[in-house]
């Protein structure tokens, strides 16, 4: 955990160390979007649970399939619902394919429902009776103010922001390499943590992401 502005004052203070840059790279608005750059790179790669809600209760109206509630201020895209179960059920539910009328789906699934953020999705058949117990993350705001806290390892974002800065002026390959390889070290400790891998079967140049920029 750490705040906006300590992350922005970190990477200043480690791209001070580094020969080469043009000085415009050290401009304040700069750095707060590569921060927020490598932020939602991350977020969008990893559930983080500072930032996930498991099995949350919802209750179906039992007429339209749609909760009774709404998601409008905690799930704000279709990417961050991870699953949805129906009371009784062991496996979460199928998305209805789009080829089939919902008036001709008899099994249990759920039918996105476009741009409509309030509900978000609805169950099939429309009349299922019961409760939901839905996982989702909720993705924080773009970050403004410097007391906004960022809820990600510092190291990780720290690493991977000077390396984007890095690659993108050019002038020290050698330093961004180095920033490069920092970055997928901490990468490495990141996923043995999340994924609680064992320390000797995790090499620091393998990561479940193949793209950072």
């Amino acid at each position: 955990m750490i705040t906006f502005g300590q992350i922005v004052t970190k990477v200043l203070q480690r791209l001070a160390l580094v020969e080469g840059l043009d000085a415009q790279l050290y401009a304040e608005p700069r750095i707060q979007l590569a921060v927020q750059h490598k932020f939602d790179m991350i977020f969008r790669e990893y559930w983080l649970p500072e930032y996930t809600t498991y099995q949350e209760q919802y209750t179906l109206n039992g007429t339209t399939g749609e909760i009774d509630g709404d998601f409008s201020d905690r799930l704000k895209d279709w990417r961050d619902l991870h699953s949805v179960f129906w009371e009784g059920s062991h496996k979460p539910l199928p998305i209805a394919p789009m080829n089939v009328r919902d008036i001709d789906i008899q099994y249990p699934s759920i039918r996105p429902q476009g741009t409509n953020k309030v509900k978000w999705f609805r169950m099939l058949p429309k009349n299922t009776q019961g409760k939901l117990y839905v996982t989702y993350r909720t993705k924080p705001d773009d970050f403004e103010q410097d007391d906004d806290v960022i809820y990600l390892d510092t190291q990780l974002l720290l690493l991977g922001t000077c390396w984007d800065i890095l690659e993108d002026d050019g002038t020290n390959p050698g330093a961004s390499d180095k920033f490069r390889i920092l970055f997928q070290d901490a990468l490495s400790q990141f996923n043995r943590q999340t994924f609680n891998i064992p320390l000797d079967t995790v090499m620091s140049s393998r990561s479940t992401v193949n793209r950072w920029r």
